[in-house]
């Protein structure tokens, strides 16, 4: 055999060997994920038109009424009658997006419930759940990048859920029946219809109607007397404040008139001129300013984060634009679920400030605790108490729509139930899907830290180095905690921001377990009481830094923590391996962040002065928006669920979009919070002062707390009473 015949030889060997090699590779491939002759040969949505083509609404089930009214229905839409045509025209048959995360097929709302005579049309959101009839596991081998020659059936039979997509084998749609039908007759229907088209190409569908998302345009919520005694609780304030205004105005015009006219102070605490003076009373010169304006800029961050949470569970027509946040960012929105903390931090620094000087008054003693509990506590109850008045009572009456029901109506019955332990403040401990006002957790937290901060604060007067041991210790003890709980629990030191806990919060255990407790929300409050003793002590040594250290420092401080912020959002990859260690100790500094900024921005601040740049936080419009972050908090989760559950069609998601609604959502928010400000907050507030401390700390009319003194600086008089104890 000649060298070249052998050569020959080798190489078709060789090219043998890789078709065998190619062959066994491909084979394996296939072995990987289902056969195609395992792939339904109809697609999804042509089988979901088959099934509903000629479906009309519950046959044969149900009461007599609904069964009359559905012949009713069937013979007049065979006749076209325009009125049943309007209820068969309002839903489609055939879905669409299902493969891009479309969640609702949403019809249209309006042209079902209009419907009135001879049947009132009821609009209903039924589910689909579709899978595999045989068992047969069509998610193995499946990639969460599917390529284009993939088959389609894979992305819905194969959906893996690693709650950073929207479900793709989950559909939902909006159909039109009679009103006397139930969901459970529906259901019942629904489910018939669909065994008989998915069975034979081997899916099975499971059809699931809810009661509450049935609906029509009739108020189905009940008058009962709470809704009538709170009407006339609110009216009564409203009339009273009206009448002090207008009777306020006739005083006004007079004493310009030239003749003298004194107002009575109890009818003149409910004035809105007197109260909305004193609300956008303002002195440049106040040192404490800048709160307002940080409670200000933190207060639209919250906002922004509350319009995100509300705007994603609305029905969404391309939920891939979603979820790129979970790739691509913003960062932010996947870690400001502490964003909440600049509120504690500031509660406990305002804390320390304005309780010093009132305890080093001579003969203070432990009642002096008492009383400034007592009296926070009830300047906290009025609006608060008002709040769940309205959410229980009043506010399932004021929309509807599709999702009125099912999101307003739950947090009635919340407040309905389990009033009693926001006015305990204890509702920080009762299980999370029982709690009334989603931020009732944080009002609790205050009055928690109310107790404790008062008590400390008196300590520290006492007994200084005592109390600065214990305020340290106090702050270690809430690192520990957070660290050692989460790494015994196996945790995630952050709530991550998932699908699930979007639908739902309570269906994460960190949201649950570790987030609303106060001893885990310790750490930026005793960094604000910590933060009120250095400053005392820098300012009576007389230290200041250059300007080049204040603001080279905040850059470089402020750089830190906000990586560190940002850290948190790795937390959402799915296919990251868990780190105990590290979870625990992210637990623990989370909370540092923004305390860390804001301790040093207040010992540069009242030290040595961030110069122009302070513009930013004090002046006209931020103070006055900032003595509002009470009642704004109050009320920015109501307003914000009432807008998003008005919602009848399904949206694209777009940064415009959400920020569109944000400014409009944070504009509404603060209205109302004026007029809850000026209505109830305010007013009360007065009041409660003057029937425990009579006039004794009566300070030219305006909204004074009784334990202010002079604390070296004539503006620091001015300071909201609220501070000490709310945003």
């Amino acid at each position: 055999m000649s060298l070249r015949t052998l050569s020959r030889s080798v190489c078709a060997a060789a090219v043998v060997l890789l078709l065998v090699v190619v062959v066994e590779v491909r084979s394996g491939d296939l072995e990987d994920g289902p056969p195609n002759h395992e792939y339904p040969k109809t697609w999804f949505a042509k089988i979901f038109y088959e099934t509903l083509a000629d479906f009309t609404g519950p046959k044969d089930v149900g009461s007599s009424a609904c069964r009359r009214q559905m012949q009713m229905y069937d013979r007049h839409l065979q006749n076209e009658s325009l009125w049943a045509v309007q209820m068969s025209d309002s839903w489609s048959r055939y879905p669409n997006g299902i493969l891009v995360g479309t969640s609702h097929q949403m019809g249209v709302y309006e042209e079902c419930v209009k419907v009135h005579k001879p049947v009132r049309g009821k609009y209903c959101i039924p589910s689909v759940k579709i899978g595999s009839s045989t068992g047969a596991d069509f998610s193995v081998g499946k990639t969460d990048q599917l390529h284009s020659n993939d088959n389609a059936w894979q992305e819905v039979l194969g959906f893996v859920n690693r709650d950073i997509r929207l479900h793709r084998n989950i559909v939902k749609f909006g159909i039109c029946i009679p009103d006397s039908c139930t969901a459970a007759d529906l259901q019942v229907t629904l489910q018939k219809e669909f065994d008989i088209h998915f069975l034979p190409h081997q899916i099975n569908a499971q059809v699931k109607v809810e009661s509450i998302l049935c609906s029509t345009d009739k108020d189905a919520y009940p008058y009962d007397t709470g809704y009538y005694v709170t009407s006339l609780l609110v009216g009564f304030f409203v009339l009273i404040c009206c009448v002090s205004t207008a009777y306020h105005i006739m005083v006004i015009i007079r004493t310009d008139n030239g003749k003298k006219s004194i107002m009575p102070e109890t009818f003149n605490m409910f004035s809105m001129i007197r109260n909305g003076r004193d609300l956008i009373k303002y002195n440049r010169n106040n040192d404490l300013n800048i709160f307002n304006g940080l409670k200000v800029y933190t207060m639209i961050l919250v906002l922004f984060g509350h319009k995100f949470l509300y705007f994603v569970i609305n029905p969404i027509t391309y939920a891939m634009q979603l979820e790129k946040l979970y790739k691509e960012g913003p960062d932010f929105l996947l870690t400001s679920m502490n964003l909440i903390d600049p509120f504690f931090y500031i509660a406990g620094y305002l804390m320390y400030v304005m309780l010093i000087p009132q305890f080093n008054r001579p003969g203070t003693s432990w009642y002096q605790i008492l009383m400034v509990i007592a009296y926070k506590y009830l300047k906290v109850i009025p609006s608060y108490g008002i709040v769940m008045l309205m959410t229980a009572f009043v506010v399932p009456h004021l929309g509807d729509g599709p999702f009125w029901a099912s999101r307003i109506w739950p947090e009635a019955d919340k407040c309905k139930n389990y009033w009693w332990a926001n006015i305990l403040a204890v509702s920080n401990f009762i299980p999370v899907e029982n709690q009334c006002l989603i931020a009732g957790w944080y009002v609790s937290c205050l009055l928690q830290f109310l107790v404790i901060g008062t008590t400390v604060v008196y300590v520290c007067v006492k007994r200084r180095k005592i109390g600065i041991y214990l305020v340290v210790m106090l702050l270690c003890a809430s690192l520990a905690i957070s660290f050692v709980t989460t790494y015994i629990n196996q945790a995630y030191g952050i709530v991550r921001v998932m699908y699930s806990f979007l639908e739902n919060p309570s269906n994460s255990m960190e949201f649950r377990n570790y987030y609303r407790p106060f001893f885990y929300r310790g750490t930026p409050f005793f960094t604000g009481i910590l933060a009120g003793i250095v400053v005392e002590e820098l300012k009576k040594r007389e230290i200041k830094f250059s300007t080049s250290v204040v603001y080279v420092g905040t850059l470089m401080v402020s750089g830190i923590c906000i990586w560190a912020q940002l850290y948190g959002a790795r937390f959402h990859d799915v296919f990251r391996p868990y780190d105990a260690l590290e979870q625990s100790v992210y637990a623990a500094f989370s909370h540092c962040t923004w305390a860390v900024i804001l301790f040093w921005l207040t010992v540069c601040h009242f030290t040595t002065g961030f110069g122009p740049i302070e513009k930013l936080l004090n002046n006209r419009l931020t103070v006055p928006l900032g003595r509002l972050s009470y009642t704004v908090y109050l009320v920015n989760i109501t307003v914000m669920m009432m807008i998003e559950s008005k919602q009848r069609t399904s949206v694209t998601p777009s940064s415009y979009l959400l920020i569109d609604g944000w400014i409009f959502g944070a504009f509404r928010t603060y209205m109302v919070g004026t007029m809850l400000y000026l209505l109830i907050e305010a007013p009360s507030g007065l009041l409660i002062k003057k029937l425990l401390f009579g006039k004794k700390h009566e300070h030219d009319g305006s909204a004074m707390t009784p334990n202010r003194t002079d604390l070296g600086n004539k503006a620091a008089e001015e300071t909201e009473p609220k501070n000490t104890s709310r945003l």
